[in-house]
This record gives C-alpha cells, sequence and structure tokens, in this order.
C-alpha cells in the first residue's frame, strides 16, 4: 500500500476517516472558514455542495520529508496548531509557520486489506510528541479534534486516520 504520494497530493484531495469511530475530519461549521476548528463527522452520504465540502484534505509538501501542509479542498486554508498543544487545531490562511506543519506518519491500521487508504498518525509538527485524536478520546460523532499525547511511544489507534484518496470531486 502506498504512501501519500506528495508529488500529487496538491491536486488529488484526500478524507481523513478516524480509523475507530469511522468518522472524517471536518471543520465545525462545513465549511472551510477562517478560525473554523475541526471535529468528527459522518454524514453519509457527504455534502457535495460548494461552501459545504470542508470533509476534502490536500496535502502539500514541504522541503521536510514526511512533512506537508494539510489543506481544506476549496479555498486552501492550513490547518493550524495552537500555540499550545492541547488547543484546537483551526484553520488559518498559509503562512508557513510551524504550527502550520504535520508530521504524516504511516502507522499500522486495523484495515489490512484496503489498498486506496491507509492509516497514518497526524502529528503537528510544533509538537512532535502529540498526535491529532477525537478530544478525550471519546469514540462518537461531532466531537473536536485536538493533539493527543502520545505518552513518550508510538500514536495510539485513537490517532489513526486513515487517508482516502477522492477522485470525483464535487463542488458544483
Amino acid at each position: 500500500m502506498p504512501d501519500i504520494d506528495f508529488s500529487r497530493s496538491a491536486t488529488v484531495p484526500y478524507m481523513f476517516i478516524h480509523e475507530v469511530t469511522g468518522t472524517y475530519l471536518l471543520p465545525d461549521s462545513w465549511d472551510d472558514g477562517i478560525g473554523e476548528a475541526v471535529q468528527t463527522w459522518n454524514e453519509n452520504p457527504p455534502r457535495t455542495k460548494k461552501g459545504q465540502i470542508g470533509h476534502l484534505w490536500y496535502v502539500e509538501s514541504t522541503s521536510t520529508q514526511d512533512v506537508g501542509l494539510i489543506k481544506s479542498y476549496e479555498n486552501g486554508r492550513c490547518l493550524t496548531a495552537g500555540s499550545k498543544a492541547s488547543d484546537l487545531p483551526r484553520l488559518r490562511v498559509p503562512d508557513q509557520s510551524r504550527l502550520q506543519e504535520w508530521i504524516i506518519r504511516r502507522v499500522h491500521g486495523s484495515d489490512t486489506v484496503a489498498h486506496d487508504a491507509d492509516s497514518y498518525a497526524l502529528i503537528p509538527r510544533a509538537y512532535p510528541d502529540y498526535a491529532l485524536a477525537p478530544k478525550g478520546n471519546v469514540v462518537s460523532n461531532n466531537v473536536y479534534v485536538i493533539p493527543m499525547s502520545m505518552w513518550g511511544g508510538p500514536p495510539s489507534i485513537s490517532q489513526y486516520w486513515k487517508a482516502v484518496p477522492v477522485t470525483d470531486k464535487p463542488g458544483g
């Protein structure tokens, strides 16, 4: 199974699906407005109307291997860690700050037969001992997502996200 292809990820959007809950990463109010926090959500099928497709993300490479910017599909807003690891990440205008860089580490997920999706830990480069997970490790829909401690070890399954490439681009 291939890793995220950074060379084409700026043209192929991804959905990040939480490995435990099956919910996907989405800005708080469906759009990718500046300042929006991110949460888990599970509307099926996801919305496809322009202005409501916040569940799609681009991964843009940086000059550092396995580090990328996670950008919203419609307006290219960067997922940005807070001033403390425990702050809610929010969408911001790209500014080349370390808070907008994410270590995208491949992990062994429970979906071992998938060929189109691998699991990753999304680790804020500014806080390398933390990885994104539902706040409080709550196994539910509609939960804010924050960096949670990896407690000195590898990411736990609550910090695994499947990266699913989306070839049918919505927004009409």
